[in-house]
């Protein structure tokens, strides 16, 4: 299970939550405490990010940057055993508190390996554990469960001298003691949480049953707790693709691997008692998304069983210094081998030059593992379940899990996260971290929040300066009930707007959803600011556009919504609407004469159904979108259908009859990956409209004037440009990746990202509702596609200095349309890996 997400204050540490993954380390018997450095015999200077524990077991740590390293147990130590990528491993003897090791190089020494002319050893090693994945993998069983004790961190690291020397960090820092500058803990949590799991069809749901999380920032335990089980990320090293920060990395044990890597067979070594094969790999090209490590393949069952790897600075991913991985994986009952230990470590570079960069690591260990007959389908209608009592557990309970992992730091890093949050200028800083996170909304009581401040004010031709705030409850309110309200003032049309919606949970498994909304704001036609997608950048900017076919819009909607089972989501719901144009609508009253459409009511009934194989829960119930897992490449479908009348209410007088209509709408969302050749993303939509309606309650096309890229429009298509009653249209976007800008010198150095996107649409309009388009004198306003379909290419760069996206847009078709916007440059924003 993948999650990404925003996270607590401050900011960069939200940002760095979303790093992480899973662990193993190991150690065992004869003094309790150790430290020294780890170094490379040559050069006499430290290794990095050294791995230094026990073979099987729990107790171990990674050496920092320098190749120190800090070792502390429970129990007493009397050997250690140290590796790096591309050095030996070593087992040394503990003889005292203080211990330094010089790792030799891995040399390719091999014992009974016979190398035929022409062929890599390594390649038969590799084909035996593709031909018996299926054997050994613990997910090729039908059922299973187990149990997991998860630990993650998250530390302030490298600060800049002239950072340190603002009088604000100055204050921060006295407050903690000199020794724990260098790693500053603000982030520790623990989590005790069972998996079930089934493969067909392949469904697993999380039971996070304690949770123990220490924060300078984060207070929400409901929203972190779900990105600190077990569940949260799986590395699974026999895909092809491994998924990490929101990107697919080329595996080393992928079909395709020989185009990404090159593979050395080492020498064998034995783990935990077994012989197993030694391989190394080694990037093709570092800049793309690949490791550097070594495989550990068992020499009788060919299964992996422990894989190292490291990702360094030259991959192309924004704030990432170093990656270091490590799992252990252990033979199961039923002889499928499971990752018993993992461990990640990310050291995270600035975000903003000349301040600090951060450590994260995350480390889980399994147990119990067992098989089972599968579970009902309908036990997974939820991925993550929180358990009532999960807060509610003695020092004692969590003693005996931190005695599996390499835990003792974890009071201490306790200790130091309540010193920072008591700092006066910490909790300022995550007063203003938060209230970015929470879309600009300030507290105002327990419970009740006032905002936004981001939409406070606008300005537009129609309603001058526009003045709006609202209200909203959060959890603290009520976990059933959420309510929010708002009211905008226009100082030129002098109207008042007003928004106001209620929200009920009756149960959470599966998840049900009632909701009562009611709007009266100002809106155009091709644009609904309410169907922009998820970027509340594009949301804000809107309410700046021109509004030339402007109107407002009186809507209140009643609607339900249900999980039916883990990949169905079913909604239901009534809208009545009122639409008063600002804009003359013409309608043809008889043979010859006109007339003019200025009011319009219509009432609906909606029915969808959305299929969406490996979704997130709707946790945060207040985002009403159904989010995709990272990792997930299953489409996503939509089927939507609505059947409306028109009406005139009483004592007013509409120039458009009463009547009924139909309206059928179907989308399909799906991501495909491609290796080192990047991934595509592309969506195609249908719809049927076997009604004659006048054009704003057809489907009028959205397009995008604006100089901002909006990935749901046609970015070079005026707004109610296009209508149909019929179309299919189809965008497509190619992320490259790196796979061409990693081997520009230039290109490399700056992070850019090629990509290419193509978006064509082919529409109709029925003789009869083309009859009820008459155009304005002087004005050719709206029109039908006719038998050429409307298409615009575009290719661009993105990361461009970390955070903009920047594509040139060309349109092909209808390219002497009035007003038509032949090619465009559009930036957006985003600030990601």
């Amino acid at each position: 299970m993948n999650v990404l997400h925003t996270l607590p204050s401050p900011a960069w540490m939200l940002w760095a939550l979303s790093l992480l993954l899973s662990v193993p380390l190991h150690g065992q018997v004869s003094i309790q405490a150790v430290s020294g450095q780890i170094t490379d015999p040559k050069t006499g200077q430290g290794i990095p990010f050294a791995s230094v524990g026990v073979l099987g077991k729990p107790s171990g740590t990674v050496a920092n940057e320098q190749g120190r390293y800090q070792l502390r147990s429970p129990q007493p130590l009397d050997s250690l055993l140290i590796s790096a990528v591309g050095y030996q491993t070593t087992r040394v003897a503990v003889t005292g508190p203080s211990l330094s090791v010089a790792l030799q190089p891995a040399a390719a020494t091999l014992s009974e390996v016979v190398i035929r002319a022409g062929e890599n050893p390594a390649f038969r090693i590799l084909k035996e554990v593709h031909a018996r994945r299926f054997t050994n993998d613990f997910r090729q069983l039908s059922g299973y469960t187990y149990e997991a004790y998860s630990q993650l961190s998250v530390g302030i690291t490298n600060m800049d001298e002239r950072f340190q020397q603002l009088k604000p960090v100055r204050t921060i820092l006295q407050g903690v003691p000199k020794a724990s500058r260098e790693n500053l803990p603000v982030f520790a949590s623990e989590t005790v949480s069972r998996v079930y799991a089934r493969r067909h069809p392949q469904l697993s749901k999380e039971e996070i049953l304690k949770t123990n999380i220490s924060s300078v920032g984060i207070t929400d335990d409901s929203f972190i707790a779900m990105f600190t089980g077990a569940g949260f990320n799986t590395l699974h090293f026999y895909e092809n693709e491994v998924s990490l920060f929101r990107k697919a990395f080329v595996s080393p044990l992928a079909s395709h691997g020989r185009q990404a890597y090159t593979y050395f067979l080492a020498d064998t070594t034995q783990i935990e008692g077994r012989t197993c094969y030694t391989l190394e790999f080694d990037p093709k090209q570092e800049h793309d998304l690949v490791f550097r490590g070594r495989l550990f393949i068992d020499t009788l069952t060919y299964a992996l069983a422990g894989i190292e790897a490291r990702l360094g600075a030259e991959a192309n991913i924004n704030f990432i210094k170093g990656i270091d991985l490590s799992i252990t994986y252990e033979p199961s009952q039923s002889q499928v081998w499971i990752p018993s230990f993992t461990q990640l470590t990310i050291q995270a570079s600035e975000v903003v030059k000349h301040t600090f960069g951060a450590t994260v690591v995350y480390a889980t260990s399994l147990h119990h593992f067992t098989t089972e007959e599968p579970r009902n389908v309908r036990f997974f209608t939820t991925s993550v379940e929180l358990a009532a009592d999960r807060q509610e557990a003695s020092d004692a309970f969590w003693q005996v899990y931190r005695e599996r992992m390499p835990s003792q730091e974890l009071e201490k890093s306790r200790h130091l996260i309540d010193t920072v949050r008591k700092v006066p200028l910490v909790k300022k800083a995550t007063q203003a971290a938060e209230l970015v996170l929470n879309g600009g909304y300030l507290p105002v009581v327990k419970g009740l929040e006032t905002g936004s401040v981001f939409s406070a004010w606008a300005y537009n031709r129609v309603e001058g300066h526009r003045l709006r705030w609202g209200l909203q409850t959060n959890a603290s309110f009520s976990k059933t009930w959420q309510l929010s309200a708002y009211a905008a003032y226009g100082t030129r049309d002098q109207i008042w707007k007003r928004g106001g919606e209620i929200r009920f949970i009756p149960k959470r498994a599966p998840l049900t959803l009632l909701t009562l909304r009611h709007t009266y704001d100002l809106e155009q036609v091709g644009l609904r600011l309410d169907e922009s997608g998820d970027d509340p950048f594009l949301k804000i900017t809107n309410r700046f556009s021109r509004f030339r076919q402007a109107y407002y819009l009186g809507e209140t909607v009643l609607a339900g919504q249900q999980d039916l089972g883990p990949n169905f989501t079913q909604t239901v719901g009534i809208r009545q609407q009122s639409l008063e144009f600002l804009f003359p609508i013409r309608l043809p009253a008889s043979e010859t004469g006109v007339a003019t459409l200025t009011n319009l009511w219509n009432r609906e009934l909606f029915i969808e159904t959305r299929y969406a194989p490996g979704r997130l829960p709707n946790r945060r119930v207040n985002n009403r979108k159904v989010r995709q897992r990272p990792a997930e490449t299953a489409p996503i479908v939509t089927l939507r259908y609505q059947y409306g009348t028109t009406y005139e209410p009483n004592g007013a007088s509409s120039s458009y009859p009463s009547t009924t209509y139909h309206k059928w709408q179907w989308q399909l969302d799906h991501t495909v990956l491609w290796g080192l050749w990047g991934r595509t993303n592309y969506t195609v939509r249908a719809g049927y409209t076997p009604s004659t309606l006048p054009y704003p309650l057809l489907t009028v096309h959205q397009g995008n004037p604006t100089p901002f890229y909006n990935r749901n429009a046609f970015n070079l298509m005026q707004y109610a440009e296009f209508v149909s009653d019929r179309y299919v249209s189809l965008a497509v976007e190619h992320k490259f990746e790196g796979l061409f800008t990693n081997r520009i010198p230039l290109m490399r150095n700056w992070g850019w990202r090629n990509f290419v996107t193509g978006k064509v649409l082919y529409g109709r309009l029925s003789a009869a509702n083309q009859r009820l388009l008459i155009q304005p004198e002087g004005n050719p306003g709206i029109q039908s596609l006719q038998s050429l379909p409307y298409v615009e290419l575009g290719y661009g760069f993105e990361n461009v200095f970390r955070i903009a996206r920047i594509e040139a847009l060309h349109r092909l078709t209808y390219r002497d349309s009035p007003n038509a916007q032949r090619f465009a440059v559009k930036v957006s924003f985003q600030l990601g890996l």
